[in-house]
């Protein structure tokens, strides 16, 4: 039986970021550049998942978010907490995937202490990042191994509580 292969994305500002979750999910990354990257992570011998790193941070205006997003079966986007071009670089690309997909997203607010990471002001202005029920938040340090980890099981569970009501998912 040939393996099944789940495909996610990992968007970021910045590539070090998603090649770090990658990196902790992953044994090794198949590719890596300053634009892209790819590792594989093999669940068993039926099925494994495809990690697909985009950085945003010097994305080509031509990329095709659509053509990308049809096999996706869920996206990670990262961004630093505490660095407001971060957010904002990323919250374009959010608020557009609100507006035009179903799969579920999880956004890490990537922080270096996870102790009590503080709220920036733009959140209490109201130009933070709109959530829609596809979507959920958290905090995370990225390049641990055991938090990416919790990330991804998020989106998993995300997945599954979609299958379990809807037997799918799919683009509106």
């Amino acid at each position: 039986m040939p393996m099944k292969i789940g495909e996610i994305a990992i968007i970021s500002h910045s590539s070090r970021q998603r090649d770090n979750f990658i990196r902790s999910i992953c044994r090794k990354i198949d590719l890596e550049n300053e634009l892209v990257s790819f590792g594989r992570f093999e669940i068993n011998d039926q099925l494994g998942l495809h990690f697909y790193g985009i950085s945003i941070d010097k994305q080509d205006s031509d990329l095709s978010w659509d053509l990308i997003s049809r096999k996706m079966l869920g996206y990670v986007v990262i961004f630093d907490w505490e660095d407001l071009i971060s957010l904002e670089s990323v919250k374009p690309i959010v608020n557009g995937f609100a507006e035009t997909l179903r799969a579920p997203f999880v956004i890490v607010g990537n922080v270096p202490d996870m102790s009590k990471p503080p709220i920036p002001k733009i959140f209490f202005q109201d130009k933070g990042i709109h959530l829609s029920p596809n979507f959920r938040f958290t905090f995370g340090q990225v390049d641990q191994p055991e938090c990416a980890r919790k990330i991804l099981t998020l989106l998993i569970d995300m997945l599954l509580d979609r299958v379990e009501h809807n037997g799918f998912f799919q683009h509106k």
